[in-house]
């Protein structure tokens, strides 16, 4: 139950409110002006963040794009040019390694089956 104390003390805030707060009259440049006071605000930081966004978004493309590139790219360059990996591949000989005298090339005779000895 709202008493007349109660009501009198509610009056008086708002009439503090108002005096403290005048309404404002909107004129051709309130919205401009309104404008500049809140870019007036933005600070370095808010700045830095709105262009790391940028910078994100940006990275976020190039990757998508050179990952597309990365799979349409080699069926095409394959056959064209040899990859490391086709070279490592190649290159699987036992010339190039420092101890062949240790490669046996033909089995032993006790390794081979009992129908193909000599």
């Amino acid at each position: 139950m709202v008493t007349h104390d109660d009501d009198a003390s509610l009056n008086s805030l708002f009439a503090r409110y108002k005096a403290a707060c005048p309404d404002v009259e909107p004129s051709a440049n309130f919205m401009p002006a309104l404008w500049h006071k809140i870019e007036a605000r933005h600070s370095f930081w808010f700045n830095f963040a709105r262009l790391a966004k940028g910078v994100m978004t940006a990275s976020a493309a190039l990757c998508l794009l050179l990952l597309f590139l990365n799979f349409t790219g080699t069926t095409q360059n394959h056959l064209l040019v040899p990859t490391y990996t086709d070279a490592l591949m190649a290159d699987h000989t036992a010339e190039k390694i420092d101890y062949t005298e240790a490669l046996r090339t033909t089995p032993s005779p006790d390794e081979m089956p009992a129908g193909l000895q000599r």
